[in-house]
Order: structure tokens, then sequence, then C-alpha cells
């Protein structure tokens, strides 16, 4: 009686969020991208014999929360979203990734102050924190597999819209800290949001080995790239003003050699793929860009019978 009761409040909630959120897209390109995530998402589940109106809820509620980022309503959702997490993970971890990929995917570009340059001792720290989380990650789903990390990842993910959303409605020492550490040029949180994405989307869609070897690319190659790129500066991309061609190489290299172990021989084409969409001038985010078509490389390998190793 108690599941069933909080099934309904569940859904109670994602229906109020998701008239809010109709409220608020004015724009019918808005209104258009939101649902052709729902309908995505229905397709998905419908697809996979799942509970739809549990993903659903999922992407109402997730979607909420990104696009409301600098807005004290952000709380609340925030709130929802620890309720429905808590919930849907006993029906399915992968519906809980998925639908928070669908929701988060579908956020509305946050609208705040943008991040000005660091300095180089923010840029190693950024750097490392974002090595250290990924050491972390990978190490949890290779020894305990997609459950613990499923926990770990979106308590991450909460916590970082917590902080986020905290440092975007206030104005103290906390929240310039907070800019001081973000990449240049892009909105508080943002970063951190479209890595997540990306991370989401490996461990919800591939298995184990196949998202090891994303991870490793995003969080791993993606920072030391940075750092060799900033440390030995040298010669810039012939297509790319912003990025050098050691960034870019120490992208390739750790990207190889790191994933070498899960994937064989294959880590080489994968790293090259990986190094290239990094170094792109146009693109969403590239991790995030890396992580979603290194993530269709694996799935149409799979599809057609190409065992990576």
């Amino acid at each position: 009686m108690l599941n069933i009761f909080s099934l309904y409040l569940l859904y109670a909630a994602a229906t109020v969020i998701l008239a809010y959120r109709l409220i608020k897209l004015a724009k019918a390109k808005d209104l258009l991208i939101y649902s052709g995530f729902l309908i995505t998402g229905i397709a998905l589940f419908w697809y996979q014999h799942a509970d739809i109106a549990a993903l659903i809820a999922g992407v109402i509620i997730f979607n909420a929360l990104i696009s409301s980022y600098g807005k004290k309503v952000c709380y609340l959702f925030i709130v929802a979203a620890i309720l429905y997490s808590s919930y849907v993970y006993f029906l399915s971890a992968q519906l809980l990734l998925e639908a928070i990929f669908l929701g988060m995917l579908s956020g509305s570009y946050i609208t705040k102050e943008k991040s000005k340059a660091m300095r180089k001792n923010h840029i190693l720290l950024r750097n490392a924190i974002q090595i250290a989380a990924g050491i972390a990650f990978i190490g949890i789903l290779y020894l305990y597999g997609l459950g613990l990390l499923t926990v770990v990842m979106i308590a991450f993910l909460l916590l970082a819209s917590l902080v986020a959303n905290y440092a975007l409605t206030a104005n103290d020492s906390l929240s310039k800290a907070l800019y001081s550490i973000e990449k240049e040029g892009t909105v508080l949180g943002s970063g951190a949001r479209w890595l997540s994405v990306g991370a989401i989307v490996a461990v919800a869609f591939l298995q184990k080995d196949y998202a090891i070897v994303v991870l490793i690319a995003i969080f791993i190659s993606d920072s030391l790239s940075t750092i060799v790129g900033q440390s030995l500066a040298g010669p810039k991309l012939p297509y790319n003003g912003k990025k050098t061609v050691s960034g870019t190489a120490a992208y390739f290299l750790s990207a190889s050699i790191l994933s070498y172990p899960f994937i064989g021989i294959a880590a080489l084409p994968i790293g090259i793929i990986a190094a290239l969409l990094e170094s792109q001038p146009f693109h969403i985010d590239d991790n995030f860009d890396v992580a979603l078509v290194t993530v269709i490389l694996f799935l149409v390998l799979s599809y057609l019978g190409v065992m990576v190793r």
C-alpha cells in the first residue's frame, strides 16, 4: 500500500512540475524540443517493455531541475529528484539513468553570468578534481558494478546541482570561488552538467568495459590534455586555434594506453576518434560529444556482432 501511495504521489508531483514547465516554455521551439525528448523516452521504454510512466516522471523532474538553475524553485526540484531517484532505483538502475539522461539533455541552457579566465593554479585544481572523480567512478564500476555506481553518480550529480544553484543565487566568497574553477567562457555548472550527462549515457547504455573506456576519455584524458596543453603550449591545431598539438596528443595517448586493458588494440582507433572529437572548434560540449559518439559507435558494433577487444 505504501509503495502504491508513493508511486501515485510521485506521478502527481511530476504532473504539477510538467504543468509548471509548460507554462514556462513560452517559445514554440522550446516546447517542441521538450516534447521530442518525452516522445523519445516513451519510444525507448516501450521498446524495452519498461515502466513508461516512471520514465516520463524522471524526464520531467530532471528537466525542471536543470532548466531552473539560478532560481530558488530549483531547490524544490532537487528534493523531487532525490525522492524520485530513491524510489525508481529499486525498480531499475538503468531506467533511472536513462530517465536522468533524457531529462538533463532536454534541459534549457543556463542563462547566468559566464566564468572568466582561470588562473593556472585553478586550472590544475579543476582538472585534478575531474581526474579524481573519474578514477573513483571507474573503480566503483569495475569492482562493484552498475548498482553502486548509479547511487554514487546520482548523489554526486544532486550535490553538484545544489552547490551550483547556491553559487548562482548567492554573491559571497564561496560562490566566487566556485566561479573561479569553471571553464573559461562557460556558465557555472555547465561543464559538470555535460560531464555528468556523458557519464550517465555511457553507463546506462554500454556494457562495463565499454563504459569504462568512455569514462577514461571524458574524465581522465580530457583533463590531461588540458594540463599538458597549458603547461607545454607549443603549436596550435590548424583547425582550432584554442587547442594545442601537445594537448591533443596527450588526449590520444592517455585514452589509448588506459583503454587498452579493456578493449585491446581497438583502443587506438577509439583514442583517435575521441581526440579528434575533443579538439573540434564547434560542438555542444567536448566531453558530451565524445561520450555520445563513442557510445553510438560501441552500440552499432555490438548490434553488428563485432566484439571490440
